[in-house]
């Protein structure tokens, strides 16, 4: 289960989670932690432009700040192919 994609129900949750929480900007990548099927990882910018990395818990109903995504920090998307 902890390796399909993000459905559009569990994005509009992470979404309204995002929102309780009092977050605004843009939702970039979605993508869920390896070995969980409630937990995700997001990327969010805000109106400057600035993204970062964000884990959002279905279960815990808490978002949690990770870093900045910056030269030294990226976002690296899994290969659904491989595996």
């Amino acid at each position: 289960m902890a390796d399909k994609d993000v459905t559009q129900v569990e994005m509009m949750k992470i979404i309204a989670l995002f929102r309780k929480e009092g977050y605004k900007g843009e939702y970039g990548d979605f993508q869920r932690v390896s070995g969980t099927d409630r937990e995700f990882f997001v990327v969010m910018s805000n109106e400057q432009g600035i993204k970062a990395l964000f884990r959002a818990s279905l279960m815990l109903n808490a978002v949690q700040f990770q870093y900045v995504l910056d030269d030294k920090h990226t976002f690296v998307q899994e290969d659904a192919d491989a595996g």
